[in-house]
């Protein structure tokens, strides 16, 4: 060997240790956003609200300000609670959301109520929705329809 070559064999052993630090030791970066079975359920014709749960994960805590989609006139975060035996649903102004926990909108909980909607809402149609978080920016997500009942 010569005595370029050899140093270049004496150095690979950092070179490689560089490069697993800047890949994170090797593991896969998590994503920023994680967005689970965004669904909402069909409704009947005439109808003016509907409701759509997803699970969603933010690597580093962060704030959910708002969301957004073409098929209603606007989106509010609502939470449902009772109260006396009494189911009450109380808007959100925004939902805190802890780095790595999965934050749950599902039936009987937090969820987002589509205020009047532009269309019925079919079964096997999807529509698009943007999540606004604070730190994050902006997230599209792909709503799929389910019949009422299927999940």
């Amino acid at each position: 060997m010569t005595g370029r070559s050899t140093s270049v064999w004496r150095k690979l052993p950092a070179l490689l240790l560089m490069c697993a630090m800047m890949t994170g030791c090797g593991q896969p970066a998590q994503a920023p956003v994680s967005v689970q079975d965004a669904r909402a359920n069909a409704t009947p014709a005439g109808a003016g609200v509907a409701a759509v749960y997803l699970e969603l994960t933010v690597a580093e805590a962060d704030t959910l300000l708002s969301a957004s989609t073409t098929v209603a006139d606007h989106i509010e975060m609502h939470a449902t609670t009772e109260d006396n035996g009494m189911m009450r649903m109380r808007q959100l102004p925004s939902v805190e959301l802890a780095a790595s926990q999965p934050f749950s909108f599902a039936p009987g909980g937090a969820h987002f109520m589509l205020m009047g909607l532009r269309q019925p809402l079919l079964a096997g149609m999807r529509f698009p929705m943007t999540l606004q978080l604070e730190h994050a920016g902006a997230v599209d997500v792909q709503v799929q329809v389910v019949e009422l009942g299927s999940r």
